[in-house]
């Protein structure tokens, strides 16, 4: 059988026009993965359209990407829709359901549990993000990892493997590091973009949240919390909370962080562990879905509901012989 990578390369060198997504509210990994692969299309002389349902989130704003990403579906229908990122076919949102049914779907992802929606399924749970997927399709297709494409493969590995410092960091991802520093990237400068986008407002929101974090099962559970009223009160939002639970990860003891948002409907929970405790099978009870050490999923309950069910549900993951 041909492997899906080949698969995948093969059609894309025989099509011509794509749709490329991911999922809604995209973290480093589905922007990256998205604008690199728009950069990869356009490179073979492809005709590419970009399109997320929620936008590019503005933490991201300095990336200032040349290509347009849509919000709305384009007048004209594309060959192929690549779906990146997406763990399953609910993450792209609803304005693209109707397309997703009609049309030939590439689905690139690496989350544990993906039901392999498309009519080609490349899902390497092993690579530490999907644009390391995308990296490893532009070798296929001899382009080279320059320019704007590097830059945006670089951004989707330090974005999942937290400056490659998480146990998803393999020899594999850092020889790509390696390759796109040496095709010209400057890390230094790349990073303080990156950094530089905070306000005061995010910064005391999140003191409030940290100086009100909480440990539970005889310290080895943290657990911070974001209301609505918290979000007004600062003027601050959803994408303010990014990275935060990474930060309660480390207490001394910790061996799980969670993380809940109240949204209009529920609770929006982010848990993050250490070591061989598995998060994604605790999320996978609610709906849920990610990676062995980060996953996350949604509640239809009130916040302090939220927080018994999920120090519950982890103390019992931890308790597990």
């Amino acid at each position: 059988m041909t492997p899906p990578l080949r698969q995948i390369a093969e059609h894309i060198r025989e099509n011509d026009n794509f749709l490329v997504l991911s999922h809604v509210s995209p973290d480093g990994d589905a922007l990256g993965s998205m604008l690199a692969m728009g950069e990869l299309l356009a490179a073979l002389g492809k005709r590419v359209t970009l399109f997320n349902e929620s936008g590019i989130p503005h933490r991201f704003e300095w990336l200032a990407p040349k290509r347009e990403i849509l919000t709305q579906l384009p007048a004209e229908e594309p060959d192929t829709i690549i779906v990146l990122d997406c763990g399953g076919p609910e993450r792209t949102g609803q304005i693209i359901k109707p397309w997703m049914e009609a049309k030939t779907v590439i689905n690139i992802d690496h989350h544990l549990g993906n039901p392999l929606f498309g009519n080609l399924n490349w899902v390497e749970q092993r690579a530490s993000s999907v644009g390391e997927m995308v990296g490893m399709l532009a070798r296929a297709l001899d382009v080279p990892l320059v320019g704007l494409l590097g830059e945006y493969v670089y951004l989707a590995l330090i974005s999942d493997t937290g400056d490659f410092c998480f146990n998803n960091t393999r020899p594999e991802t850092l020889e790509m590091a390696a390759e796109i520093l040496r095709l010209g990237l400057l890390p230094g400068p790349f990073h303080e973009q990156k950094q530089s986008t905070g306000t005061l407002s995010q910064l005391q929101m999140r003191g409030t949240v940290l100086h009100q974090a909480r440990l539970h099962a005889d310290g080895r559970i943290s657990l911070i919390a974001f209301t609505r009223e918290l979000f007004e009160r600062t003027g601050t939002g959803p994408e303010d909370t990014e990275g935060l639970v990474n930060t309660v990860l480390y207490v001394r003891g910790v061996q799980v962080a969670i993380s809940l948002r109240e949204e209009k409907e529920g609770i929006k929970f982010s848990l993050r562990s250490k070591g061989s405790t598995n998060v994604q099978a605790v999320a996978a009870r609610f709906g849920g879905g990610g990676h062995r050490n980060a996953a996350g999923g949604n509640l239809i309950m009130d916040m302090e509901r939220a927080k018994e069910t999920m120090v519950r549900a982890v103390t019992e993951e931890l308790d597990r012989p």
